[in-house]
């Protein structure tokens, strides 16, 4: 009779589900690649003090690879955990790499590959953590190593095409923690892979993210576009409360670039064809307009606006309204605070008014994918410069 109970109980009783085996998918990931081996060292390993002040949790993965100055030998890999029983997140240690050349676009794809894999997500938000000069510097473009290289603009395509961004998977926010990095050019050329880019016009404060602040706002977004707004309002208001000023932070939807940069080509050609009528003109306004740290950098729409009210010239006028129309399309949000870049409105432009400078980055420029299908702004600088 017991064993007759038993077989009942057995049969009535029922299977546990199997727990589900291999990495769990979460809504969002957050892959922090933090180049620190330079003068930034310190400010990466504050950046994940503040990524521990919240955490991971269900709906976000959190990982970060950093190379820093003398704190430690080689590179790190760390997974930010959950909050605790005492309400603490931790850093744990993944893998201890050998010493890495951050600014090697091998480095950046073997980083990729590893968060994508092992940290499964709905979304990737993406940070490139460094020092940043937009497209141009000949030697540190962004994620540069003090004992190393940099990367460029088409090493970073070639590095998250390597870990198969753009064809697997693509990425829905990449974050610029770096200087000068929120340009019209960058974001064309990142477009096939990239949703959003949010960046800098102007140089970052140190501090760069609030890290904490940016794990909160993932909590709570209801979409990429979302996300990056809040990332674009906690940036702004982190250097409001503890008063720095001439501080710029957009978000780009790269998929609306096109447009722009097909308008920014056809006004080019336009002021090429025109220029022996405009040249001390175009000098003038070219000064008037909204610069950064790196004076050759200008911003888009002001650029534009200034150019069609000051020629007398229908055609012009015509193209820069399209154009500041098409640009203004493709910023989801810009803020700023600051004397300094009042008239920052998101998007930057390669406009140098040196012609020493230009020839010294036009091959640089000329490797940025636009240069390949829209040729008007290049026909334009290098007539420009001809007479300069």
């Amino acid at each position: 009779m017991r064993s007759k109970s038993k077989a009942r109980s057995r049969k009535t009783t029922k299977r546990e589900k199997p727990k589900p085996s291999g990495p769990v998918k979460k809504a969002w990931t957050l892959l922090a690649y933090i180049a620190g081996d330079n003068n930034l060292s310190d400010a990466g390993l504050v950046d994940i003090i503040e990524l521990c002040k919240v955490g991971a949790s269900p709906r976000v993965h959190v990982a970060v690879e950093i190379d820093t100055y003398g704190e430690h030998t080689g590179s790190l890999r760390y997974e930010i955990t959950e909050p605790d029983w005492t309400g603490k997140a931790h850093r744990i240690v993944i893998e201890r790499l050998p010493e890495k050349d951050t600014g090697d676009p091998e480095t950046l794809t073997s980083f990729l590959n590893w968060g994508l894999n092992r940290y499964p997500a709905d979304n990737y938000l993406v940070v490139v953590w460094n020092h940043g000069t937009g497209f141009r510097t000949i030697r540190r473009d962004i994620g540069y190593d003090d004992f190393g290289s940099s990367l460029d603009m088409p090493e970073i395509e070639g590095a998250m095409r390597g870990a198969g961004i753009g064809e697997k998977v693509r990425i829905a926010i990449l974050g610029f923690d770096a200087c000068l990095m929120s340009m019209l050019e960058i974001a064309h050329h990142l477009s096939e892979q990239v949703d959003i880019i949010v960046g800098s016009q102007q140089t970052e404060p140190g501090d760069g993210w609030p890290y904490d602040e940016v794990l909160k706002a993932l909590e709570v977004a209801s979409d990429a576009r979302d996300l990056a707004r809040r990332i674009v309002d906690v940036y702004i208001d982190a250097y409001r409360k503890v008063g720095i000023y001439d501080v710029t932070h957009s978000a780009i939807e790269c998929s609306k670039t096109e447009g722009a940069i097909k308008a920014l080509s056809d006004l080019g050609d336009l002021l090429a064809y025109r220029l022996d009528a405009y040249h001390r003109d175009l000098k003038r306004l070219r000064l008037e307009a909204q610069t950064f740290e790196m004076a050759d950098y200008v911003d888009l729409i002001h650029m534009a606006e200034l150019i069609g009210r000051g020629l007398p010239d229908q055609a012009i006028e015509k193209a820069t309204t399209e154009l500041v129309r098409l640009a203004k399309d493709s910023i989801i949000v810009s803020e700023n605070i600051g004397p300094g870049v009042t008239n920052a409105n998101g998007l930057s432009i390669w406009f140098p008014a040196s012609s020493r400078i230009y020839q010294n980055y036009r091959a640089k420029y000329l490797a940025l994918k636009f240069a390949s299908t829209y040729r008007g702004w290049i026909h334009f600088l290098d007539a420009y410069h001809s007479q300069t």
